[in-house]
């Protein structure tokens, strides 16, 4: 029997909508091996998570999605198997939290004086206490009836370059993959096909990047063949799930094998059979 896993997972203590009690029963009822709750910039996800695990649960995987920027471009990594309780990994995400909320501060302003009537209380309800991010603000939007549909708030306000768009102050990729291997974890280019993100492969790989996404939903086909074979990166996949939208591809249905957790886990220890966590 074949085994699958997920390691691409968003709740909504980032900008997801399902809760990690919705999220578990999806995993569960798609009878997967393992699974990572992957929010950005944030473990909140992750640690609700855990919480609702019993022995006969599915594996979980640490797992968070961190923003970085290269060249004025957002790109994001998948940091895996590391130690979520390493404290400067904690202070990091902390001070990341305050920063968006923040900029969604300052975006919520930019849309008042634009005239549209919503207010950061609001807008920190969606949240549900997750980092704030445009897909909140984006949200409110829509449940106010500003637009149409909820992608029109980024075609109108929120996409980069228009009227109330505020640059995120992410990590320095260096930064982000430094910290993710002193916390004992591996970086992960996630969807590297969207947007041409693979071409900051070499200089990431320079930094220390471990793996690439390969079965996100975003990659066709030539993209998926393309990236299995480069570099000798080991290689990670998930549905990048999170309910709404047009990410709304359902958990599971990237059918990744668990094989790629397994060389995960062997990229994790050294020839001694040390862990990242046991050479820091």
């Amino acid at each position: 029997m074949k085994r699958y896993i997920d390691l691409h997972v968003h709740t909504c203590y980032s900008d997801g909508v399902n809760t990690p009690q919705e999220v578990l029963e999806m995993v569960i009822s798609k009878n997967l091996e393992a699974f990572a709750i992957t929010d950005h910039d944030t473990l909140e996800g992750y640690w609700a998570m855990r919480k609702l695990l019993t022995d006969k649960a599915p594996e979980l995987i640490s797992g968070v999605e961190l923003s970085v920027t290269m060249e004025e471009t957002d790109v994001h990594l998948l940091a895996y198997l590391f130690d979520p309780d390493y404290p400067p990994l904690k202070t990091e995400l902390l001070d990341f939290h305050r920063k968006r909320n923040h900029r969604a501060l300052l975006m919520v302003s930019k849309l008042n004086e634009l005239g549209v009537d919503i207010n950061y209380e609001a807008v920190k309800k969606v949240a549900h206490g997750a980092p704030i991010g445009r897909p909140h603000i984006a949200q409110v939007m829509y449940d106010n009836q500003v637009v149409n549909y909820y992608e029109e708030a980024f075609e109108q306000y929120l996409g980069n370059d228009k009227p109330a768009y505020i640059p995120k102050d992410n990590f320095e990729p260096q930064k982000a993959i430094a910290l993710i291997h002193q916390a004992g974890g591996l970086a992960v280019l996630a969807h590297p096909g969207i947007e041409h993100k693979d071409k900051y492969l070499e200089k990431l790989i320079g930094f220390g990047l471990d793996g690439i996404e390969v079965y996100p939903p975003s990659h066709p086909q030539a993209d998926t063949d393309r990236f299995k074979h480069l570099y000798r990166l080991v290689i990670t996949g998930g549905s990048d799930y999170h309910g709404r939208g047009e990410r709304n591809r359902m958990i599971g249905s990237q059918k990744v094998p668990y094989d790629c957790l397994t060389r995960l886990k062997e990229k994790s220890v050294d020839p001694l059979g040390r862990s990242r966590k046991e050479m820091r």
